[in-house]
């Protein structure tokens, strides 16, 4: 499924019994692959634009009458205001084709040298993949690491599955170049 996910959180410094001035959430938004991320980018940026409109919404009631986003006091008229800044330029995910000849390819060629293959789907995106295919390109897309430390502390792979995808791509390379 698609995420969005905060991933990081940073705040201005003070004590423990100050409200900071500004608060920044970092995090990422991973679609799959059969939504259009400019949509995306524009649907985040309308609801932004919504919650600045009237800010008050985000109070449910349930919290306490101090809990709030909109605070008159003496001094002036403080307001919350959410701002989204989009790093970097989006990127497309893919959908890897499943009948095309590259897919096949690499499946026999995985069988041939491991015994088995075992495609799955994940989330997330590499840059320019999604352009490639969209230019034609027959793009597969594997790893022959751990997937249980993908991205973890300390994240690593095997000699041996290094060797295996050596020859699961010599195997490939010598079908195409027949």
């Amino acid at each position: 499924p698609s995420t969005m996910k905060p991933t990081l959180v940073k705040g201005a410094e003070g004590s423990v019994n100050q409200i900071p001035p500004w608060t920044e959430v970092q995090g990422d938004i991973r679609l799959t692959p059969f939504y259009d991320i400019t949509e995306c980018v524009k649907k985040v940026n309308g609801y932004v634009a919504e919650l600045n409109k009237d800010i008050s919404v985000l109070v449910s009631g349930s919290r306490g009458p101090c809990s709030k986003y909109d605070i008159n006091i003496e001094e002036g008229h403080f307001k919350g205001e959410l701002e989204m800044i989009w790093d970097q330029e989006a990127t497309q995910g893919i959908a890897c084709k499943l009948d095309s000849d590259g897919h096949t390819a690499l499946r026999e060629a995985t069988h041939s040298v491991i015994g088995e293959c075992k495609p799955y789907s994940i989330t997330g995106s590499l840059p320019l993949v999604g352009d490639m295919q969209a230019a034609g390109f027959d793009i597969q897309v594997c790893g022959y690491g751990h997937s249980s430390v993908y991205h973890g502390d300390n994240e690593y792979c095997s000699l041996s599955n290094m060797k295996n995808a050596l020859k699961i791509f010599t195997h490939i390379l010598n079908k195409f170049n027949k």
